[in-house]
């Protein structure tokens, strides 16, 4: 069987399973984590209320669709997860052209397919597995486990929250956004080079002074290839195959926060230390993107594979918001221990504004952004036409050092972004990317990109 049948398969029986109708509706109390899901379970929550039931499948579609089981305090079970399908046109020019001659042309791909499972034990602790059956590239499908942790839902004195498992090592404001709430298609330039995403380890993560601040720290080892690709096997295999460890480290605070987000100022920075070899042949690190496109598997930027024992990232954030618009940047800046002592670095910025006089929420608890809820869903019938926004980004990154020999190329894109929100769960978003790029194959290279994506969270 394909996996494109088996996806359809499990897409079939997924909904055919939601809509029978042996159940009560409700919601339950989760856990905030990187699906956009919890937001939308909780609103349910806050809205309906607990079940009386003391024990059953309970089945939701209100702001989105909740399937899940319980028994009375002591145990809960949630399925959730996210697909997304892409398709667009990229045009290259004759540079880009005779450089990479896969890069022009018509695609479509099944970005995302991840369902997860998330339990609650006596409202004290609380685990989940995610798993992605399209994490790919053009080529290959890689599939592969991101969430998949235990954490503890009560706060322990003086440490706060404790996490341990595979999940994101806390950097970046952007990064640490679900997937199925940023706001264009694919993150940015420097998001995507710099970030080290999932990683094995364990956390701590607190709020102080009302949630105005919070704070993570982790240590993790190592488990992908240069490429962000997990090593395979079991994990046993992967913790032997490690290939180093970082300790990361994030901040984030609020000095301007008015009605409950409407108005806001968010101020973070973020360090990771990268340790890479522990024994094993070779020492490396390789900073590279994808331009802002997952249409093609073509990384325009690329350092290649760079002899370090040492890498020391940093990261500045900052986002505005003032009912419908808002602004939001970060800085990047990655330093090795290479020859040359060669350095990097990357930052983005961007606007956006709700047509439809939306505005962004704000996670306070973990410092984060979550899904929007229109103000009135998709329903031509009442008037109803959900949420639409406008936003338009500006980002670059620079892969080059003269001190460190490396020519990994410089890239800027300016991005406009077109997002309709038929309500929390269901969205549409058209994306169009001016990329203007040099490298050491490539002289004043200049893509345009055409894509869109439908995306549904359950």
């Amino acid at each position: 069987m394909s996996f494109r049948s088996v996806i359809t398969f499990l897409s079939i029986l997924f909904f055919a399973t939601f809509s029978l109708p042996i159940c009560n509706i409700h919601a339950q109390p989760g856990m905030t984590s990187s699906s956009a899901l919890d937001t939308i379970r909780s609103d349910a929550q806050k809205e309906e209320g607990e079940s009386k039931s003391p024990w059953g499948v309970d089945v939701r579609w209100k702001e989105g669709l909740y399937l899940g089981y319980h028994y009375r305090d002591i145990f809960n079970l949630e399925l959730g997860g996210l697909l997304s399908v892409d398709r667009g046109y990229i045009d290259a020019n004759q540079v880009l052209e005779n450089a990479y001659p896969t890069l022009q042309g018509w695609n479509g791909i099944l970005r995302t397919a991840k369902f997860n499972l998330v339990a609650t034990f006596y409202q004290t602790i609380e685990a989940k597995i995610e798993y992605d059956f399209a994490h790919q590239d053009k080529v290959n499908i890689h599939p592969q486990f991101q969430d998949f942790w235990i954490a503890s839902k009560k706060k322990i004195p003086f440490l706060g929250y404790i996490t341990v498992g595979n999940m994101k090592e806390p950097f970046s404001l952007e990064e640490l956004t679900s997937s199925a709430t940023i706001t264009f298609m694919e993150r940015s330039l420097p998001t995507n080079a710099f970030s080290p995403s999932y990683n094995w380890g364990s956390k701590l993560n607190n709020t102080v002074l009302h949630d105005r601040i919070t704070w993570a720290a982790g240590i993790y080892w190592n488990t992908q290839d240069l490429n962000n690709v997990y090593t395979g096997g079991d994990l046993k295999d992967q913790f032997n195959t490690a290939n180093g460890y970082s300790l990361a480290v994030r901040m984030t605070g609020l000095p301007w926060y008015e009605e409950g987000g409407k108005r806001l100022l968010h101020l973070g920075v973020s360090y990771n230390f990268r340790a890479r070899n522990l024994n094993k042949d070779g020492a490396e690190e390789k900073f590279s993107t994808r331009p802002e496109s997952y249409l093609t598997d073509e990384k325009l930027v690329d350092t290649g594979n760079i002899a370090t024992t040492r890498s020391n990232l940093i990261n500045g954030e900052l986002a505005w918001v003032w009912g419908p618009f808002s602004l939001q940047g970060e800085y990047f800046h990655a330093f090795t221990n290479a020859q040359g002592n060669p350095n990097f670095w990357g930052y983005y910025i961007y606007g956006s504004f709700f047509l439809t006089g939306e505005h962004r929420n704000y996670d306070t608890s973990n410092g984060v952004f979550t899904s929007v809820k229109p103000k009135q869903n998709f329903n031509p019938l009442n008037g109803g036409w959900g949420a639409w926004e406008f936003a338009a980004r500006y980002s670059s990154i620079n892969l080059n050092n003269s001190s460190g020999g490396i020519n990994g190329g410089k890239e800027d894109n300016v991005t406009l972004g077109l997002n309709w929100y038929l309500h929390p769960s269901l969205r549409f978003a058209f994306n169009y990317i001016r990329v203007h790029t040099n490298n050491s194959t490539v002289e004043n290279g200049r893509a345009n990109i055409f894509q869109g994506r439908f995306q549904v969270a359950f």
